[in-house]
């Protein structure tokens, strides 16, 4: 009977790991769980974020060519299409860039007409 004690034993073993191993990979998915509704979070409001950004530079390309539409000599053209490599890391500083070039350009155009005399 030793060689059923032994089958046995070694069955248990298994039996034990597979427990474990099953415990195991139930608090991961807890936890995995847990990490996804955090990043879904994260998702939400990066999409947010985005929009807010895509608004503002509308806007503000809305603004500039009302700004600069009393200057016939210069060619207005379509805004731009997003610059995909640009890290979002930096998105705060890029909103920024943005209002600071538009107000540059109402200043400027303000002086009457970048400092060209009207015709």
């Amino acid at each position: 009977m030793t060689a059923a004690r032994d089958y046995k034993a070694i069955i248990a073993g298994i039996t034990s790991a597979a427990d474990e191993l099953r415990e195991r990979d139930r608090e991961r998915a807890v936890e995995l769980s847990r990490d996804l509704v955090g990043l879904d979070d994260a998702m939400v409001r990066a999409e947010e974020r985005a929009a807010l950004t895509r608004l503002g530079v509308h806007l503000h390309w809305e603004a500039a060519l009302e700004t600069l539409w009393a200057e016939s000599w210069m060619t207005l053209r379509p805004m731009p299409a997003p610059d995909e490599r640009v890290d979002p890391a930096h998105i705060d500083a890029l909103d920024a860039a943005v209002e600071q070039r538009f107000i540059e350009l109402r200043d400027a155009t303000r002086r009457r007409g970048f400092g060209l005399r009207r015709r």
